[in-house]
């Protein structure tokens, strides 16, 4: 749990830091470049930052998977462990019967 904590305050530290780099890229390209230039500068800025995003996402979006995939497995593993543990218990009660059912010959 902790882990998925940690996760968590990474991916909000990334925003944050994004969104403040994307200020200072701003910033920075008003105050450096020729007014032609500005529009190009802050184009390229917000195609990084688009970028950026969408890698966070997606990298989000990996852990959730890989998270689901963890889960479906125990899921899976505990459903396979109660069919055997009922295919084990009914061949014991028939064991049982069968060997309450012989006649003894002492």
């Amino acid at each position: 749990m902790r882990r998925l904590w940690w996760m968590g305050a990474g991916y909000a530290a990334g925003l944050g830091t994004a969104a403040w780099l994307r200020g200072k890229a701003r910033a920075a390209a008003e105050r450096y470049t020729p007014d032609n230039l500005r529009s190009v500068a802050v184009d390229r800025s917000q195609q990084v930052i688009g970028r950026a995003r969408e890698t966070a996402a997606t990298g989000i979006y990996n852990v959730g998977r890989g998270a689901q995939r963890i889960v479906d497995d125990i899921r899976h593993a505990v459903a396979e462990g109660r069919e055997t543990m009922q295919t084990t218990e009914s061949e014991l009660s028939v064991d049982e019967l069968t060997a309450s059912s012989r006649p003894n010959s002492s």
